[in-house]
């Protein structure tokens, strides 16, 4: 292939389709592009250091004390931190890179909210500002969105804070693809927060430390550059946290997620239907769906939580018009399941049963077929005693 057109997809993977331009902090990530396939070890390196002009502009960035007048709010450990790894973010207004150091980590606890704000936030030109913050921002995150709120209050309960839903694509660092340097380098994304300790909180690069769907962090290595964001006088203690640890506080703390999600879960009502499926017919729709996507948890029973509703689409009959017909209908139902390791869960459900039309324009009710699976939420945990209050005896 092209090199020069190597450089140019690679550059669009890398910092979110910006051209090879003459940036403040651009050289640094102009070399990730450069070196990204299959780079030997001494070339990955060298990607992955900043030259001086790069140092200069992170010491620029350091020194600088407009973040220090702000008026910020100042709760919990909202403050002054500095990046450990050389971070670049791009410029609405001409996509230029300009290079962090110092950042304003500014937690507002009562909407569970955590905002990233560098002095480039308060800058514009030619009228825009040339950085949007909604790319800035976590909100704090447990076993679903549906108990946001109640769980970073359990979790601040246990001293632990942890922002999770974060996606920043115009903030980039440089890590290594693998263990492997021979394999080149890769764009680090900022995607999570995790206080470590007062004064020191771990990024992730994925919201669980992790890669591929494994939330314990088998991506961490030793010698990969990961970020910390640390307050001054912190720094040295970022030593004390090596993948391995890391690891270990991202295992312990989803099972204690999971635990204080557990204790206040419920199930959904239970509702009787006009027209009910039978349990048969709702545990083979559960089990079609686990097969499907091969989970390892084993369906127990279903019920559901809706009234059929009918679904319409508008097919055109031999004249070549389009008429409303009745095409199938959908319920909503809980599937529980039982997990490998004992504990129950389950999750919100549809299925859906065809109609049999005999043409377009047919809105009668015909269905002849047995439901199927549609669609699915993700799985939460419950306590197994509350997951059988609904079960058939």
């Amino acid at each position: 292939m092209n090199t020069k057109l190597v450089k140019m997809i690679l550059l669009f993977l890398l910092i979110g389709n910006i051209p090879m331009s003459r940036a403040q902090f651009g050289k640094l990530l102009n070399k990730v592009a450069e070196k990204a396939l299959g780079s030997p070890e001494n070339d990955a390196k060298k990607a992955i250091t900043p030259d001086k002009k790069d140092l200069k502009a992170l010491e620029e960035d350091e020194t600088d004390s407009f973040l220090e007048n702000q008026n910020f709010k100042k709760e919990g450990p909202s403050g002054i931190y500095y990046a450990s790894v050389p971070l670049g973010i791009k410029s609405l207004v001409d996509d230029k890179i300009l290079a962090i150091k110092k950042v304003y980590l500014e937690f507002d606890e009562p909407n569970f909210k955590a905002n990233l704000y560098t002095r480039y936030h308060f800058q514009k030109k030619n009228g825009n500002t040339i950085i949007d913050t909604q790319y800035t921002s976590w909100i704090s995150s447990g076993i679903s969105g549906k108990a946001k709120a109640m769980l970073l209050q359990q979790m601040r309960s246990k001293g632990i804070i942890h922002y999770r839903e974060c996606y920043m694509p115009d903030i980039a660092y440089v890590q290594y693809q693998s263990k492997n340097l021979a394999e080149g380098v890769k764009k680090g994304e900022v995607k999570g927060l995790l206080q470590l300790e007062p004064g020191l909180f771990y990024a992730a690069d994925e919201p669980y430390a992790a890669s591929g769907a494994n939330p314990f962090g088998n991506n961490l290595f030793e010698g990969q550059p990961y970020l910390f964001f640390y307050k001054k006088g912190m720094e040295d203690q970022i030593k004390k946290y090596p993948p391995t640890k890391i690891i270990q506080i991202f295992r312990d703390i989803e099972k204690k997620k999971e635990e204080a999600y557990t204790a206040q879960n419920s199930l959904p009502k239970k509702i009787n239907p006009v027209q009910a499926p039978t349990q048969k017919e709702i545990i083979e729709t559960i089990k079609k769906r686990t097969a499907d996507y091969a989970w390892k948890e084993t369906p127990i029973y279903g019920y559901p939580i809706s009234e059929w509703v009918s679904q319409y689409k508008n097919i055109q009959n031999g004249n070549g018009e389009y008429l409303k017909t009745l095409t199938s209908r959908i319920m909503s139902i809980v599937a529980v399941f039982k997990k490998t390791d004992g504990t129950c869960a389950f999750m919100s459900m549809q299925i859906e049963q065809q109609n049999s039309f005999s043409k377009a324009g047919d809105l009668k009710e015909n269905y002849l077929t047995p439901p199927t699976d549609y669609a699915n939420s993700g799985m939460d945990p419950i306590s197994c005693d509350k997951a059988n209050m609904y079960k058939t005896k």
